[in-house]
């Protein structure tokens, strides 16, 4: 069974200058010729999440915008009754958008406009779980409890910084090792460390097979 393991990157682009040794009689100091190496190097650290981030709503229709906004707020009230049931605190739960739109026939018209059919309301909610063994069945009864979008479930890490500290120390300790190896064969000396730039990002996540079946 696979295990949920994004992947934190970290690049480290190192600046280093680099002065030319001269050989031969004709060597002198006019003949140094400081130069930088550049180099990018980058490392990745598995992290099993612990968390996860549920994106979902609940959209509703009515003939006029109150019932549409009745109907939603009926089905947003079970919505929070299920999250409740299942353990998630109030501070897991953010209300990210609430929309109220009308619905238009548009093969039926009055006076050249579109037909006025009713209205849409749509409230969005974030939520997150601390438990990843049940994300699934909190989904599966947040849907008989009347939810009928889901955006997106994401999986996250709830203290990434040990993980990117460790990738961050392995990006730099190979930028350092190709600043050398290519000083080295270009015959030239490495100086002090010039500039040093990070940067950080998430590879694709491996899902658990049983997880959200």
């Amino acid at each position: 069974m696979s295990r949920l393991l994004p992947a934190l990157l970290v690049s480290a682009a190192l600046a280093m200058p680099a002065t030319a040794m001269a050989h031969g009689p004709q060597s002198s100091a006019n003949h140094t010729m400081p130069g930088v190496i550049q180099v990018t190097a980058t490392a990745n650290v598995d992290v099993v999440p612990d968390q996860a981030s549920v994106s979902a709503g609940v959209q509703s229709d009515g003939k006029t915008a109150q019932e549409a906004m009745a109907r939603n707020s009926e089905l947003m009230r079970n919505v929070f009754a299920t999250l409740a049931a299942n353990g998630i605190a109030e501070k897991d739960i953010a209300t990210t958008t609430l929309n109220l739109n009308p619905r238009y026939d548009y093969e039926q018209r009055t006076n050249g406009q579109p037909l006025l059919v009713g209205y849409r309301a749509s409230n969005q909610v974030t939520v997150k779980s601390r438990d990843l063994n049940s994300t699934g069945r909190l989904i599966d009864a947040l849907l008989q409890a009347g939810l009928n979008t889901i955006n997106s479930v994401n999986f996250i890490v709830s203290e990434p910084e040990p993980a990117q500290a460790q990738a961050r120390d392995a990006a730099i300790d190979k930028a350092m090792a190709k600043a050398r190896f290519m000083a080295d064969s270009a015959n030239v000396r490495l100086g002090r460390l010039l500039s040093l730039q990070e940067g950080t990002s998430a590879s694709p996540i491996r899902y658990n097979e049983g997880m959200m079946a």
